[in-house]
């Protein structure tokens, strides 16, 4: 091992941080984030300390005090002495017991004088505890290190064991924060089918057979991560394409797209898909009255901050909620009573599985499918609306003294002493809600044209998340802020009920970015607060949030703080100021100010310090212009004008 110095008593020495004086032969070749050793003797025992250099200055000695001194030294008329100091920040403190070492906490500082040595590459795992990770089968690659070794992150702080959650913050454009998520993503999907990869066998058939759901929040760039990224076929046979490659051999994987993809945008008003660029396995999504009810999604058509700011607003909608849940249960009622009636045999006719284990949106849906009524008929039995226009016109309704659903609301908002103004002004909101396009997003159920069923119905609307190994791109972009603010919760919340269901016990994967426009750091609504009850609760069900941002000091801090893993790419340092990049030691903070394309610092609970990774370009397209079209056994790259001519 190379020798760079000493351990110097100009500075403080702790059990957790000292100074190293460098060797003048080394001293221009210290850099920051040197992985070093220390050997010593403390008493009888031995220890053995690992740590990174943290900090690097430079300084005259006490020879020279004066501008007057050191300019006479630049004329060779004084001498002085110059010194080079780095700070180190110990990662591991091993104790020596008979003829191996042991891992013990901090105890002793190494003594002044001690050799300080640079740590070779293949004790890099030991330095900073990835030994450990790797040994247990818990160790997931995360990027490279200066030194070119692989870094870890411990799937226990992503998989809810220990924590879970991952929080990625960083300046728009130069941060890399989609393409880090992202590779992040892939990597918990793929890793685990690596021939040799250190994870357990459980954990990695979690890893496998988990679902992932990317919200895509601009234009249309995630809509295409299972094409290659042009930027690879461009660049092959570079030293930058060997690089890249290189990485991934290092993590033990091939580099390729995501696999298993399918994509849901929101339907246009013809019900048609609305996408610009063509791409196979695409479908629309939306959701009707029976998940409004059941998930209770009605408040995520409003306003938040009206919600926050007009209470008697809040408790009518509040009202109208529980209403159309009571209305929905009795509903489910009637549906389990009849299909497991033995007086209704139609209904046996046209049923051809057992009903036993169905959920109750399952059990409804299949109720109204057979019962040979029109299912808009059957809900307003139970003043259930088939549709936004129908809700208005329920409001109306209860306005006028109308129908029965109506009868049934008005002593339900009349019990709580509601105006007739309030309702009014709820039905408004809800017409503002129509005109900015929630009302494509509220699906009616129809008429079925099946006769005989073979396995429970199940709607085309209905979002195509839980598959074991899917990936699931939800595209909000084309919507309002409303229409995405809903989409958002929507979806979240079936997550969540799918969990408290137990219905899967794999992991979900969520990555949203602008992580501050839905879950702000003041207000939120009950939309924020379903975040966080995900980000609190999330843990124990294994659903994992990776939400990203321009600025973490925006987001709501109950959700960022519960983030076990935190990732800052490149960030203003007016933003790094903030309390949120506390755990950014030393001059970490400046760093991230100035981190290059390609590099963040990432940061667990079981790190002493944050770590600096390098990642490789990712070989999937993270925007429309940048993907990859594959023609039988050629490779181009087509702009959208071309991809057409190709079809004209």
């Amino acid at each position: 091992m190379e020798e760079i110095g000493t351990v110097t008593g100009l500075r403080e020495v702790t059990p957790y941080t000292f100074w190293v004086r460098m060797r003048p032969a080394f001293a221009s070749g210290i850099r920051l984030e040197a992985i070093v050793r220390v050997d010593f003797s403390w008493g009888e025992e031995t220890f053995r300390l690992y740590g990174v250099v943290n900090e690097v200055v430079a300084s005259w000695d006490g020879t020279v005090t004066t501008g007057y001194q050191e300019e006479a030294y630049a004329e060779g008329r004084y001498s002085g002495v110059t010194i080079y100091l780095g700070q180190v920040v110990v990662t591991r403190t091993l104790k020596k017991e008979g003829e191996s070492f042991v891992t013990v906490p901090p105890l002793v500082p190494p003594p002044v004088g001690e050799r300080v040595f640079l740590v070779p590459p293949e004790e890099t795992d030991v330095a900073l505890g990835f030994d450990e990770v790797k040994r247990a089968k818990r160790a997931l690659p995360c990027g490279v290190l200066s030194n070119n070794e692989v870094a870890y992150l411990d799937v226990r702080y992503l998989l809810g064991d220990n924590g879970a959650h991952v929080n990625v913050s960083g300046q728009s454009g130069v941060a890399a924060k989609t393409s880090y998520a992202t590779f992040l993503l892939w990597m918990m999907l793929n890793y685990p089918r690596a021939p040799e990869c250190f994870l357990s066998g459980d954990v990695a058939t979690f890893l496998r057979d988990s679902r992932a759901i990317v919200f895509n929040v601009k234009g249309e760039s995630l809509l295409f991560l299972d094409h290659w990224n042009s930027e690879w076929e461009e660049a092959k046979g570079s030293r930058e394409a060997q690089l890249w490659e290189d990485m991934f051999r290092r993590f033990g994987v091939d580099a390729r797209p995501f696999e298993g993809v399918t994509v849901a945008v929101p339907p246009r008003k013809d019900g048609r898909p609305d996408i610009r660029h063509s791409r196979d396995r695409v479908s629309v999504y939306g959701w009707d009255i029976l998940d409004i009810a059941e998930l209770h999604l009605l408040p995520l058509f409003f306003d938040p901050e009206e919600l926050e700011r007009n209470p008697n607003f809040a408790l009518a909608v509040s009202v109208i909620e529980e209403f159309l849940y009571d209305q929905y249960t009795c509903l489910v009622r009637e549906a389990r009573a009849e299909l497991f009636s033995r007086d209704t045999p139609y209904l046996e006719e046209n049923i051809r599985f057992s009903c036993e284990g169905l959920d109750d949106r399952t059990l409804v849906r299949l109720y109204l499918a057979v019962c040979g009524q029109d299912p808009k008929w059957m809900l307003q039995r139970f003043g259930l609306p088939n549709s936004l226009k129908d809700l208005i016109e329920l409001l109306h309704g209860y306005t006028e003294e109308g129908e029965q659903g109506a009868r049934a609301l008005a002593t339900a908002l009349g019990s709580e002493k509601i105006e007739d103004k309030t309702v009014l002004a709820i039905s408004r909101r809800l017409r503002l809600a129509e005109r900015s396009g929630l009302d494509r997003l509220w699906r009616s159920i129809l008429p079925s044209r099946t006769v005989v069923f073979h396995h429970p119905p199940v709607p085309e609307y209905i979002l195509p998340w839980n598959r074991p190994a899917g990936v699931t791109v939800v595209d909000i972009a084309k919507l309002s802020s409303r229409g995405q603010t809903f989409v958002v919760g929507a979806v979240l919340r079936e997550i969540l009920w799918a969990k408290e269901q137990d219905l899967l016990k794999e992991p979900v994967f969520i990555y949203l970015d602008e992580l501050n426009k839905y879950a702000p750091r003041e207000g939120g609504g009950p939309l924020g607060q379903i975040f966080r009850d995900v980000a609190e609760r999330g843990r124990s069900f294994r659903i994992v949030l990776i939400g990203a941002e321009q600025t973490a000091s925006q987001v709501d801090y109950r959700v960022v703080t519960q983030a076990a893993t935190t990732v800052v790419g490149r960030q203003k340092y007016a933003e790094l100021s903030k309390e949120e990049y506390a755990h950014l030691q030393g001059i970490l903070r400046e760093k991230a100010a100035a981190l290059l394309p390609g590099e963040v610092i990432v940061d667990q609970p079981f790190f002493r310090l944050p770590l600096t990774v390098r990642f490789p370009l990712t070989p999937w397209a993270t925007s429309e212009e940048k993907r990859l079209l594959r023609y039988g056994e050629g490779v181009v790259s087509l702009s959208e004008e071309e991809f057409r001519k190709l079809f004209e």
